[in-house]
This record gives structure tokens, C-alpha cells and sequence, in this order.
């Protein structure tokens, strides 16, 4: 494994010095203050200047205005989020930025829900991909950061300014280059000529400690028409990550690519044996947060329920689906129902992401911003087949587990985290966790895209593609001897 302190690319700024905890608690009763200020955000600034580290952007380095220094990995604030800042203190950070990523405005969609849990969008109207950003948290200085570094990380994305080389991966050869047969191709491309020439920029393998060239189409997410593109690769923001730090950022990444392969897991698992495996009783959370954002639903007359992502990594993952209960609370309802997920090493942190996603979700639908969603979207969602539909299905869930039985194993360090999902990657067969710096000069935001070869992601119909990975898993599911045996909960 690499010694990830040598691959920080955190901008360097003025830390505020002090011994006062920021409260952060708007949205949520006193009792939970102790949960955001767990720990003051002060930090000591480093004296010692590094020199620009690689990046992928080596035209970029020689035009740096300000030097990276060395930040710290430790967390800070663990409501609903493992982060090395306060989300005060980041918004702080971020705010000069917005327009130079071209974000014009970030709205605060909370109040047109009768939840009560907070989702902000970000506005981008000259974006190369979607225009508008969702973001969601406990508190609303979160959900404004989890807007912003949404829009932020797909300006960035939009944009991959690396070096490219025009190369056929038979010349490059697979000890320098990604086999594009282990990509997610799109529809009706079966495979790729190993002596088709390509575009390829260089990601850093933090597996095998080296880089390695990757085709740029997976990393980039520029929808125009005139937009360069091989026509091979299927786009996805799939493994986009931001945050306060190198580490934290990949670490985002890496557990969304991770999230998205065992939903699909999950997914084909299911509709193999006819039902969903197991629901988690709600009952037996015991994490004071998510207990708040349930109780939330409940008294807003939302049905919400529960499932483990059955996947073969022992990370934490879940499902989660939120509809209006009979005669509820908003106007129109039943509104639909909406799913949410979440991945990470802190069980409660990944429920707490699944249920806000699912919030997000409907808020999304409810704003009518989106600009993906179209008439038939907003028709499909509201009927009462769709409800009825996923009621039915998981009504017929095999068996209730305790929430305290999923595995958790998160540190107070992000570093530490992160290195203990690449062993768990390397040990399961996955011999290469990329991440591609996408970090812009100026800006100083860390931007990455994770690429994990052989771990898959939903189809354009949101389903779990066809292939040797899902059909792998459901085999050594279904000749497992038990059922709590028969998957280990991602």
C-alpha cells in the first residue's frame, strides 16, 4: 500500500484558531449538540511547503499560486458524516469559489416538504452535464456543502484538464494501461479492439502504488454535442469525489463505486430468489441521529423501509424507501416512492446517507429543478401501481435483522479509513483502485474519480447489468448454507 501521506493535494488556506466548537445544530434538538461539536476545529498550520505532487496535471503545476501544505486527516465532525471540518467552517472555505465553478445560486429546498430534513441545490446554468446539483445533510449548512461539492465535483469533471495521449492499449501494453474490457461499455458495444486508438489520461493506482493510463471518456462527464468522445464508454459520475482533503475525497469516491456494486449485487440477489433477502427493523437503531431523522419521517406519515445491500465486501451499505402513508400529511399525496443509498465504513454514517439520498430524492421530484427528469419521470413516480408495487415486494422480505448486527469498523482518521478499504478491495480480488486527480490550478478543491475494474454500476434503466461479477456473487450466495451466511452486508 501506498504512504498515502505522500499523496495529499489539500489547498493550502488559514485554518481558524480556536477553542470554541461551531454548533451546527439547526435542524436538530439540543440533545444531538454534542454530536456535531465533538471536537473543536482548530488545527495548527503546517510550516513546511511541499512541492506540487503529480496530479496528472503537470501543465498546470508550473503555474500554481499558491503551495499545497500539509493537511491534517483526523476528523472532526461526525454528524451524519465523517469529515476533517466542520461544514460551517468548509462552506466558509468553499463560498469565494462558487462563481469560478459557475454557480450561481444555492437554493434551500427544505421547506417544500413537510419532512424537515434539509436538501439544497446547487445552480450551474452554463454546465456541460446536468445544470442542477442536490445535496443533502442533518443540518443545512451540510446540505448546502453536499450541493455545492456536487456541482463542484462535475464542473470539475466537465472539464478534466490532464494531459491526454493518443494510444491503442495493445501499444501501451496492460502494465501501463487500464484493459478497456474490464469498463462499463455502452449500450450495444460489446467490446473494444485492444488496437483501437483512444484518448487516455493517468490516474494513480493506490493499490499496486503507481500510475497507470485510464481512458479519459470514464472521467469525464462533458455532455456537448461537440464534446470530444470515442464513442466506447458509457459516462457516469459514478466515483466522483470531493472533499476537504486528498484522502477524504477518495474515500467518498471509492465508497460510492463500492455502494453502486452492491446495489447491483443486491439487486440481481433479490430478483434471483424472488424477494428481498432481509429488512432491517427499525426498532433496533440505536444511533441517536438516525433515530432523529426516522422519527422525522414517522411524523411527517412516511413509511420508511430498511434493507441491508447484500453485497462481498465488508462494508456498510443500505436501501432505503420512503412513501407517504395513506391520507398523509402533504398535499397530493401519495406522492410516490423514492429510494435512497448509502456506503461507508461507519454503519450509522451509511444508513444516515440512505435515508437523507431517499429525502433528496423526493424533494428532487417535488422542486421540479432536475433538468434529467422529464414528463414521463414525474407520471411513473406518482401512480398508485408504483406504491402498491414496492410495498408488495417488500412486504415479502425473508427475515427482520437487528441494525446492530451489520458491521462497522470506521477510525477517527480518514487516512486510516481509506487505507483499510484498499485492503479490503486487494483481498477480494480487485487488484487495482485508481483515482484520478481532477483538482483544477486556481481552484484548489480536491476533485478525484475512483475507478475500481470489475466492480459494476446500474444500467441506463437502472438496472444490474449482466455479467461474470452478478453471476458470480448470486452462485456463492446460493451455496452458502444459511442465510445469514449467504452474503456478508457490504
Amino acid at each position: 500500500m501506498p504512504h498515502l501521506a505522500a499523496l495529499h493535494c489539500a489547498p493550502a488556506h488559514e485554518w481558524p484558531l480556536s477553542s470554541e466548537p461551531c454548533c451546527v445544530c439547526t435542524y436538530r434538538p439540543p440533545e444531538f449538540h454534542a454530536l456535531c461539536c465533538a471536537c473543536p476545529p482548530a488545527l495548527m498550520a503546517m510550516s513546511s511547503q511541499l512541492d506540487f505532487p503529480f496530479t496528472g496535471q503537470c501543465a498546470y503545476a508550473a503555474d500554481m499560486e499558491s503551495q499545497y501544505a500539509e493537511s491534517t486527516t483526523e476528523k472532526v465532525f461526525f454528524a451524519g458524516t465523517h469529515r476533517t471540518r466542520n461544514p460551517v467552517d468548509t462552506w466558509q472555505w468553499i463560498a469565494p469559489i462558487l462563481p469560478d465553478v459557475g454557480i450561481t445560486r444555492v437554493a434551500d429546498l427544505t421547506g417544500l416538504d413537510c419532512i424537515g430534513i434539509p436538501v439544497c441545490n446547487a445552480i450551474r446554468p452554463n454546465a456541460r452535464s446536468l445544470a442542477v446539483s442536490q445535496g443533502k445533510g442533518v443540518t443545512l449548512d451540510h446540505a448546502r456543502v453536499s450541493a455545492a461539492m456536487e456541482a463542484i465535483e462535475l464542473f470539475h469533471a466537465e472539464r478534466a484538464f490532464l494531459p491526454t495521449q493518443r494510444e491503442a492499449f495493445s501499444t501501451l501494453g496492460a502494465e501501463h494501461a487500464l484493459d478497456p474490457s474490464r469498463l462499463s461499455l455502452l449500450q450495444g458495444v460489446q467490446t473494444v479492439d485492444p488496437d483501437r486508438v483512444l484518448t487516455w489520461i493517468r490516474g494513480h493506482d493506490l493499490v499496486a502504488d503507481r500510475l497507470i493510463s485510464v481512458p479519459r471518456d470514464i472521467v469525464a462527464c462533458d455532455l456537448r454535442v461537440d464534446a470530444p468522445c470515442d464513442g466506447v464508454f458509457l459516462t457516469s459520475s459514478n466515483g466522483l469525489g470531493s472533499g476537504n482533503t486528498y484522502e477524504e475525497a477518495a474515500l467518498h469516491a471509492l465508497c460510492e463505486v463500492i455502494e453502486r456494486d452492491a446495489t447491483c449485487l443486491h439487486q440481481a440477489f433479490a430478483a434471483h430468489i424472488g424477494r428481498e433477502p432481509a429488512l432491517i427493523d427499525v426498532s433496533t437503531v440505536d444511533d441517536p441521529l438516525c433515530c432523529w431523522l426516522i422519527e422525522r419521517l414517522l411524523a411527517a406519515d412516511i413509511d420508511i423501509h430498511i434493507w441491508p445491500q447484500f453485497s462481498d465486501l465488508a462494508l456498510p451499505s443500505f436501501g432505503c424507501a420512503i412513501s407517504d402513508c395513506r391520507g398523509g400529511r402533504m398535499p397530493g399525496a401519495p406522492i410516490g416512492t423514492f429510494q435512497g443509498y448509502g456506503c461507508h465504513p461507519d454503519r450509522n454514517v451509511a444508513l444516515s446517507r440512505a435515508i437523507t439520498e431517499a429525502v433528496q430524492s423526493r424533494l428532487t421530484y417535488i422542486s421540479g429543478a432536475r433538468d434529467d427528469l422529464f414528463r414521463d419521470d414525474y407520471a411513473s413516480i406518482q401512480t398508485a401501481r408504483n406504491r402498491r408495487n414496492w410495498l408488495t415486494w417488500l412486504g415479502q422480505a425473508g427475515q427482520m435483522m437487528d441494525f446492530k448486527e451489520i458491521v462497522t469498523w470506521a477510525t477517527d482518521d480518514v487516512a486510516e479509513d481509506l487505507e483499510r478499504v484498499l485492503t479490503i478491495l486487494a483481498s477480494n480480488g480487485f487488484d487495482r483502485a485508481i483515482i484520478v486527480d481532477l483538482s483544477i490550478a486556481g481552484i484548489s478543491i480536491p476533485v478525484v474519480k475512483a475507478i475500481v475494474p470489475g466492480m459494476i454500476e446500474p444500467t441506463l434503466d437502472n438496472e444490474a447489468p449482466e455479467g461474470e461479477r452478478v453471476k458470480g456473487f448470486v452462485e456463492k450466495v446460493m451455496a452458502s448454507s444459511r442465510p445469514r451466511e449467504r452474503a456478508s452486508v457490504s
